[in-house]
C-alpha cells in the first residue's frame, strides 16, 4: 500500500496533514498509538522543514509519502530546501526537557518513535526515508 501527498512549505498545512494521515493510518488497521507516534514523526518533520529548510520567502511543495509492506511502515517526506542531514544532527542531552528552550526535541522523539533513519541528498532535494516496524494490526475497525 502507497499513499503519496504534497502540502506547500506552510505551517497552516499541519492540521490538513494530520486530518489526510490520519484518515490513510486508520484506513490501514494500524493502532492508535502507533498512528500517534507516526503523526508526530510526520508533524515534526514537516515543521523543522518549513521553519529551517528555505532561505526564501517562495512557496515550495514538500512531498510525504507513506508505505505499509505488512508490518513495516515507511513514510518518506522530500524538499527542496537547503542541504540537511539529520543524521547528522546530535544536539546535547537536556537534563530538562521542561525547561529547555533548545530546539532537537523533534529529532529525540523521531529517533525514540522509528526504527531507522535513511537520508539522501539527489536531485537538489533533501529526502528523508523513516522506517517503523508495526506491532499490532488492527484485526478490526476499533481502535
Amino acid at each position: 500500500m502507497k499513499r503519496i501527498f504534497q502540502y506547500k512549505s506552510d505551517i497552516q498545512e499541519v492540521p490538513l496533514i494530520r486530518k489526510e494521515l490520519t484518515g490513510v493510518i486508520k484506513e490501514w488497521r494500524i493502532s492508535e498509538s502507533e498512528m500517534r507516534q507516526i503523526i508526530v514523526i510526520i508533524e515534526e518533520l514537516f515543521s523543522n522543514i518549513v521553519r529551517f529548510a528555505f532561505n526564501d520567502n517562495q512557496e515550495h511543495l514538500i512531498e510525504i509519502e507513506l508505505r505499509k509492506d505488512d508490518r513495516i511502515f515507511t513514510m518518506s517526506i522530500a524538499d527542496d530546501g537547503i542541504p540537511f542531514n539529520p543524521l547528522d544532527y546530535n544536539p546535547a542531552p537536556i537534563s530538562d526537557p521542561a525547561a529547555s528552550d533548545a530546539g532537537g526535541m523533534g529529532l529525540t522523539l523521531i529517533r525514540a518513535f522509528s526504527d531507522s533513519l535513511k537520508y539522501r541528498r539527489l536531485l537538489n532535494r533533501n529526502h528523508l526515508e523513516i522506517t517503523k516496524s508495526i506491532k499490532s494490526n488492527l484485526n478490526t475497525s476499533n481502535t
